[in-house]
């Protein structure tokens, strides 16, 4: 993803979760469905440094899902422009259940694996918390929920593993979505299921598509021109809508980048029109390319 959309003119910053991609731990709090804090933050520095840029971004996974809440907790105010989110969960309720079926519990297992080896590299940091977390279990859970109820949810607060995973569910975010979000699901995802695919609420929302492949698994794409070892379909496809958002953007005047640089150049001219003449004030930052920040924000689920 990152290589394409640079080859179509925009920059990338890839945001991992905490405590993933071998990313340093400094206090006992791991990624969670429900905190969008990490995300906010990324988004905020990424806009100061390039005031002047669009701001797209992507997320996979649960990556995806807390883009998603991202989006709908900033609502008309949110400072990214466009979003795609790739095989989201959506409803962790559902994606639990599903987690338990068949052979599906494979992956269940695994990505249980993964949290536990997270849990124990930083270990440490949970010292004289026994009152609070399930430490034991946390070293030991054999499921995703099991983490979730010993960890997660008692590190933002939420009485009880159901009442996080419904209260974490993107689904519940897309009314409140107010920017174009491209969703692209597969149909036999055993994580992300296509029963938890909140089809009337993105019927409703005009800023929404849904993309349903018959097959796909998660993540796992393989057509394409890159295909099978290089970029899915789904790479380019995601770059090429978001082009065409922003072309799309320029040419209604809702662009974001170009609301920002009428600013300035009203500011400009009110405060020294000389200076600002002189000086270029006012022209498109960045060297006057059209190119979009894109955040990609990825995630283990």
């Amino acid at each position: 993803m990152v290589g394409a959309a640079s080859m179509n003119g925009m920059r990338s910053v890839v945001f991992n979760s905490r405590g993933t991609s071998d990313g340093p731990v400094t206090s006992p709090q791991f990624y969670s469905a429900s905190y969008t804090g990490d995300m906010r933050r990324v988004v905020k520095m990424v806009q100061e440094r390039y005031p002047s840029s669009e701001l797209l971004a992507a997320g996979w996974s649960l990556g995806g899902n807390i883009l998603v809440r991202y989006v709908g907790e900033e609502g008309d105010q949110c400072p990214i422009s466009a979003a795609a989110s790739l095989c989201n969960p959506l409803d962790l309720a559902i994606s639990d259940d599903n987690f338990h079926v068949g052979f599906n519990n494979i992956y269940d297992k695994n990505l249980a694996r993964s949290l536990r080896n997270i849990f124990k590299k930083h270990a440490h940091l949970f010292k004289g918390l026994e009152d609070k977390y399930d430490l034991d279990l946390a070293a030991n859970c054999t499921s995703i929920r099991g983490f979730d109820d010993a960890i997660t949810r008692r590190t933002f607060d939420w009485p009880s593993v159901d009442a996080y995973y419904y209260g974490s569910s993107s689904s519940h975010s897309i009314p409140n979505v107010k920017i174009p979000l491209l969703c692209i699901q597969a149909a036999n995802d055993p994580i992300a299921p296509a029963t938890a695919i909140p089809r009337q609420a993105m019927q409703h929302n005009p800023d929404c598509i849904l993309v349903v492949t018959p097959c796909g698994g998660h993540l796992g794409w393989v057509s394409g021109p890159g295909a099978p070892l290089g970029a899915p379909w789904s790479t380019q496809a995601v770059v090429e809508w978001m082009t065409s958002v922003q072309l799309e953007l320029l040419r209604t005047g809702r662009s974001k980048r170009m609301t920002q640089q009428l600013s300035d150049r009203a500011i400009d001219k009110v405060s020294s029109p000389d200076d600002a003449q002189q000086n270029g004030s006012g022209q498109a930052g960045d060297n006057g390319r059209l190119s979009g920040g894109f955040v990609s924000q990825q995630g283990t689920h």
